[in-house]
């Protein structure tokens, strides 16, 4: 049994599909499966049920925690040895959601690159529950995102606060307030009153997105039940649309300053108000790390970089 082996192992375990398996690591679906097939020979067990669906046995489910563990470990004496070495190379793993990487990648991973020119970063992208997980178990490094729910179990670095934004059309502003859209404008900058709007359409993230418990929230606090006009997953679809004067959206005030996110900051400004919303809404966004894998020096460089360009 190597090292290989075990990493064709956990990708047939992670894919349960060797087909895919295969195309991730760029081999043959024949090569692959006889991999595994040495494998199961070499342990004498069967590692995966394959009738009536493919699955792992429990052997299977056994190695793969083992094969995670010795990744791991195999990964951590890796990144102390080039930091010892004071090679300057090696990886750095990171977890963002989709819409956050664009919003932040863009700005901090070119000087990241330009004063770490050896490291090759590898971006995951997902929702915040499967990157904290992935950090969890040691596939990722560092996740970008709002505070994880299970702090306990992890080390973080703020990198700041961020607001949210009721973004309502100009068009709603001119039907409700008429002559007196900009008297309101200059009044809600400091913060709207929500209130004003309770009878809108409104173009809300779902159910299971934090910006959606967050907004829920809120409607909780002043007793508005939304008139929900559609749900998305993508926060940048609901800013489109109210861009297109179709409803209301509340959209955090980080993506509203990207411009890799809109597509234009003039056509948002023809199109579109953005107001905050009640302070206490505010979310922190932080670094975080698993305090009990090792952070490289080229990790522990990436945060303190992030801190010092979101603090400018």
């Amino acid at each position: 049994m190597n090292f290989q082996n075990l990493q064709y192992f956990l990708i047939v375990a992670e894919e349960m599909n060797v087909t895919r398996a295969a195309k991730r690591l760029h081999i043959s679906e024949q090569a692959l499966s006889r991999q595994i097939g040495k494998l199961e020979g070499e342990l004498s067990v069967k590692l995966f049920e394959r009738n009536p669906r493919f699955t792992l046995s429990p052997a299977g489910k056994r190695l793969k925690a083992a094969a995670e563990q010795i990744g791991n470990i195999e990964r951590q004496l890796h990144l102390e040895l080039d930091d010892l070495s004071h090679n300057n190379t090696g990886e750095l793993r990171i977890g963002i959601s989709y819409t956050r990487g664009q919003a932040l990648l863009p700005l901090l991973l070119p000087p990241f690159h330009q004063k770490h020119p050896g490291i090759t970063v590898t971006i995951s992208e997902g929702s915040a529950s499967e990157l904290q997980e992935n950090l969890s178990k040691g596939r990722i490094d560092l996740f970008i995102g709002y505070v994880p729910r299970d702090l306990d179990a992890f080390e973080a670095a703020e990198l700041g606060r961020e607001r949210l934004f009721l973004v309502v059309p100009k068009t709603f502003m001119t039907e409700l307030f008429a002559d007196r859209a900009d008297e309101k404008r200059k009044e809600f900058a400091g913060g709207v009153d929500i209130l004003c709007f309770k009878d809108m359409p409104f173009i809300l993230l779902d159910r299971d997105d934090r910006v959606r418990r967050m907004a829920d929230r809120l409607f909780s606090r002043y007793d508005i039940t939304p008139r929900v006009l559609l749900e998305t997953r993508n926060i940048q679809t609901a800013f489109a649309l109210a861009m297109e004067g179709m409803g209301l959206t509340i959209y955090p005030e980080m993506f509203l300053s990207s411009q890799s996110l809109l597509p234009s900051a003039q056509a948002a400004r023809d199109a579109v108000d953005c107001f905050p919303l009640d302070a206490d809404l505010a979310q922190t966004i932080v670094v975080a790390y698993h305090p009990e894998k090792y952070l490289s020096n080229a990790a522990r460089d990436f945060i303190e970089e992030a801190q010092e360009l979101l603090r400018a």
